[in-house]
């Protein structure tokens, strides 16, 4: 069980009715369930198609999908439950579409992909069809140069405006760039470069909850290897600033980080070692949770689908461009919701950061005991100190006492008997004085003098 590298698309409308479309074998075919009936039906929509295919869905529930056949031709088809009806955009096209994307905002159709230039094989071209009337309107907007990896280009819709993150060469390292389309102008704006690090980067999802803001997410080559990196940019105009921006992941072979925005907490989920695994925001990108690994994922075959509806009670709790689910008849999202049903990953930098606290904290326990050591060992030192004093005082005390003891013996030796009494007082006197310095010299044993 692991993860199918398919490219299906899964297109809900307003009666909750969902087409499947998917290629096989150089075929596109749709599922279609009717939830009413409960019933579904599969056909052949295009049976010589090539590589590059996309869908949208209009407010008025006609699903659009093209792509462009084996002959070079571009087809444009519109769905309507289980009939279809074919437009060929394109008799034979000059080179091969790559990044092909279909957008209906206003049920005016948009179409943006990329052509290799003509003059140089390594500079791939920006393209972009509008409808308007009857007539299909075209801008150029930006040539970027490849590399052996083409990576995705991302589009959003905000509030008048359709944008479009891409990969660009800058200072010979790839870099994300923005440009922004004004939908009442029909104008482009300059492409705006918002990464600078020499980091290699791969994949690239976007989205917009808030019109005022994008968040962006991408695989960026760190220590060895790719971790997710998130960003979050403010519009003001033409012009984005950055707001904030993590890396969400521990380094690993990180692939197809994924937006998921679903009441009002904010998912990015991604592949790691061939099981889906996410984090969350509940602040807008200011902080994330540890990462999860889902265990259906390792259970079940699954798969990265692109995800579109116009179900305005669906687009009021979720918005997202692709997601992962089980792969099969019955499918599952995999990746947000209940993370009851996930494990929690330690990152790799908390548990080095943990382990760092750790060890100062250890160290700190060590220096307070050294000092609580030394402060017990000065106590001890100056405690002697004044006893050695005292026991000082006392012994010269007592030698003064002994002087004066023997002048009064001298001064009594030569007087008569009838002064015994005073010897004798003296006698005991001296006994007294001996006792009180044996006294003494027990208090001071094991003492040293400082």
């Amino acid at each position: 069980m692991g993860f199918m590298n398919i490219h299906e698309i899964l297109l809900m409308d307003k009666d909750e009715n969902l087409y499947r479309i998917y290629k096989y074998e150089k075929k596109i075919k749709l599922t279609y369930y009717d939830k009413l009936s409960g019933k579904t039906n599969v056909s052949l929509i295009i049976d010589d198609c090539l590589d590059e295919y996309d869908a949208a869905i209009s407010k008025n529930g006609i699903v659009y999908l093209i792509c462009q056949k084996i002959d070079k031709s571009v087809i444009l088809i519109s769905i309507d439950k289980e009939s279809y009806e074919k437009h060929i955009l394109a008799d034979e096209f000059k080179g091969k579409l790559i990044n092909l994307n279909i957008r209906v905002i206003d049920e005016q159709t948009h179409i943006i992909y990329c052509v290799e230039s003509e003059e140089e094989n390594e500079i791939l071209r920006i393209y972009h069809h509008y409808l308007l009337g009857d007539i299909w309107k075209t801008h150029v907007v930006s040539n970027i140069r490849k590399r052996e990896i083409i990576n995705p280009i991302s589009i959003v819709e905000t509030d008048g405006k359709l944008i479009i993150s891409y990969y660009d060469i800058a200072d010979n390292n790839e870099q994300i760039f923005i440009s922004l389309y004004d939908i009442h102008t029909c104008t482009w704006s300059d492409k705006v470069q918002i990464t600078a690090d020499n980091n290699m980067k791969i994949y690239l999802d976007m989205i917009s909850y808030d019109n005022k803001e994008i968040d962006l997410c991408y695989s960026q080559f760190i220590e060895g290897n790719f971790v997710v990196k998130y960003e979050k940019y403010n519009i003001s105009g033409e012009n984005l600033v950055k707001q904030y921006e993590h890396v969400l992941s521990n380094p690993a072979n990180c692939m197809y980080p994924n937006f998921v925005y679903s009441r009002e907490t904010l998912w990015i989920t991604w592949i790691e070692y061939n099981s889906v695994l996410s984090c969350f925001s509940n602040d807008s990108g200011l902080s994330f949770s540890p990462p999860y690994i889902w265990e259906s994922s390792k259970r079940d075959n699954f798969a990265r689908y692109k995800f579109l509806t116009n179900n305005i009670s669906i687009l009021n709790d979720y918005r997202l461009n692709y997601t992962f689910g089980t792969y099969g008849e019955d499918i599952s999202f995999i990746g947000f919701g209940d993370i009851k049903a996930a494990l929690e990953v330690p990152l790799k930098s908390q548990l080095k950061k943990k382990d760092e606290d750790e060890n100062m904290i250890e160290t700190e326990i060590k220096w307070e005991k050294e000092v609580n050591k030394m402060e017990d060992s000065y106590d001890i030192q100056k405690e002697i100190k004044e006893l050695n004093e005292k026991i000082t005082k006392i012994e010269n005390d007592l030698l003064s006492i002994k002087d004066e003891i023997q002048n009064i013996k001298t001064e009594h030796k030569t007087k008569d008997e009838k002064q015994l009494n005073q010897s004798e007082f003296a006698q005991d006197i001296d006994k007294r004085l001996a006792h009180v310095e044996m006294y003494l010299n027990r208090r001071g044993r094991g003492f040293t003098r400082g």
